[in-house]
């Protein structure tokens, strides 16, 4: 929209056109001025859709209005190309095995609407003694979703927290 400029009213050159109303009804071929009254006596605009050598294609609408529906089709197709959000799951080191399948089941509610997924395992206190357990926990986790998402990196170990990416699978 920004790079195409819209040719409207008096800045049409051609001598002949084709006018076409707001709601598509082709009135057929006239003269350039012709149109302009019938546009004024509507208190609407014209604007050049398309330019032939010898006719112009003109469609005589409210331009302001125009715009603005422009404007919002814009909008509307941008919110739809939004990127889906990170979802990101907290185990912890004593997690039982019933709340795992719960964690699982949301993993798998957010793999249905299209999210990838960040699983995190924070050891707290005593817990850091057991690096290796949590990293079974971690790892035993990414076997239960396996069938919904694909792990993208190692589980990553920063301080006291473990990290896994997961991407969907297709």
């Amino acid at each position: 929209m920004k790079g195409k400029k819209r040719i409207i009213n008096d800045e049409i050159k051609s001598r002949r056109v084709q006018l076409i109303l707001e709601d598509w009804e082709n009135l057929g071929e006239m003269s350039i001025n012709d149109a302009r009254i019938r546009a004024s006596e509507a208190k609407l605009d014209l604007m050049e859709i398309s330019n032939n050598w010898k006719i112009s294609v003109i469609k005589m609408l409210d331009f302001w209005k125009f715009l603005y529906r422009q404007k919002k089709q814009v909008q509307k197709q941008k919110a739809a190309w939004k990127a889906p959000d990170m979802k990101t799951l907290r185990i912890t080191f004593k997690i039982s095995d019933h709340d795992l399948d719960v964690k699982r089941n949301q993993a798998e509610k957010f793999a249905k609407i299209w999210h990838p997924l960040k699983v995190t395992l924070m050891l707290r206190w005593r817990e850091n003694h057991y690096v290796d357990i949590a990293n079974d926990k971690m790892n035993i986790f990414i076997e239960k979703i396996s069938e919904f998402y694909k792990l993208e990196w190692k589980v990553n170990k920063t301080g006291n927290t473990f990290s896994a990416i997961l991407k969907i699978l297709k």
